[in-house]
């Protein structure tokens, strides 16, 4: 099965303006292969900017279309409001992971959040249902598509991956795991290894997140399965609102202290740390929760 690099992470908000300027100004991320995009099918803005080797889609619904609160994104939003939403991978056929899922009973959509219960193309893109993978997910095949081709990671242009440890304050590489809270991480665990073929790396538990953790890496990227232990954390507050969901994002970086430093200087707030990690304040991160770690989490892709 041909779950390749990570496509993007959905950053979802009600100001698209103001969340790109911020992803500029803070993290001078990188742009060119889709800015400012309508799509009509999603009645929704987005563009997709580059940090390290992962990709941000900040989006928001096309408010000014009539019929955008009734599109999936626009539910979304009216439920969630700024907020992680998904995650989207490249493969090579969309149509085997369809049947892959279909076969663990977990529903499929393709645009617009039409359910499909016949097998697509495998050049197709396709979305799960949320309540059965634990969090939206997508699988998007590049082939012959003007956003791939675009996407300076892979386009054979002139990307650098390490520009930002080489350039940026944050010095980070790219992202070191996403973060999805569920109620039972036994079966997520099985939903990301055994039905979407992915390994799982490593199993603990954190005092600074609260939660009881499983580490499953998908394609290039890992997935951080977390079930919170412990009152007055940022994941209780947000699986006790929110239920099931995608919780948090952590990027790589090479030095604690000099992080802070600069998220101090930018009007981002520190509310825990610990030696390796410290956590954001999504009041000053457009609503979501961010990490960001010295740890590699054993076996996976950046140790």
């Amino acid at each position: 099965m041909a779950i390749g690099k990570l496509f993007h992470l959905i950053h979802m908000t009600g100001d698209l303006p103001a969340l790109e300027s911020w992803y500029d100004e803070v993290f001078s991320v990188r742009r060119g292969f889709l800015d400012h995009n309508y799509m009509e099918g999603e009645k929704r803005d987005a563009s997709l900017v580059v940090l390290g080797d992962a990709v941000i889609e900040p989006l928001a619904p096309a408010f000014r279309v009539d019929g955008w609160d009734a599109m999936p994104l626009g539910r979304f939003y009216q439920r969630f409001g700024a907020h992680w939403h998904s995650i989207a991978w490249y493969t090579d056929d969309a149509g085997e992971l369809w049947q892959r899922c279909t076969d663990a009973g977990i529903r499929v959509f393709v645009e617009g959040g039409v359910l499909t219960d016949k097998r697509p193309s495998p050049n197709s893109a396709i979305m799960t249902h949320p309540k059965d993978t634990i969090t939206q997910l997508e699988f998007f095949n590049p082939s012959d598509s003007a956003i791939s081709k675009a996407d300076p990671r892979i386009n054979g242009s002139d990307f650098d991956d390490q520009w930002w440890v080489n350039n940026h304050p944050v010095q980070t590489p790219g992202l070191a795991y996403t973060t999805i809270l569920t109620y039972d991480l036994e079966r997520a665990t099985k939903v990301y290894g055994d039905v979407l073929g992915g390994t799982v790396l490593h199993r603990g538990s954190s005092a600074l997140t609260g939660t009881d953790d499983a580490y499953v890496q998908v394609g290039d990227t890992v997935i951080q399965l977390s079930t919170p232990n412990t009152d007055g954390t940022l994941a209780t507050e947000d699986m006790a609102k929110n239920k099931e969901v995608l919780h948090a994002a952590s990027w790589k970086v090479q030095d604690l202290d000099a992080t802070k430093d600069y998220f101090d200087s930018v009007g981002i707030v520190t509310l825990a740390r610990d030696e390796s990690t410290l956590i954001t304040d999504p009041a000053t991160t457009h609503g979501v929760p961010f990490r960001w770690t010295t740890w590699d989490v054993p076996g996976g892709p950046r140790e």
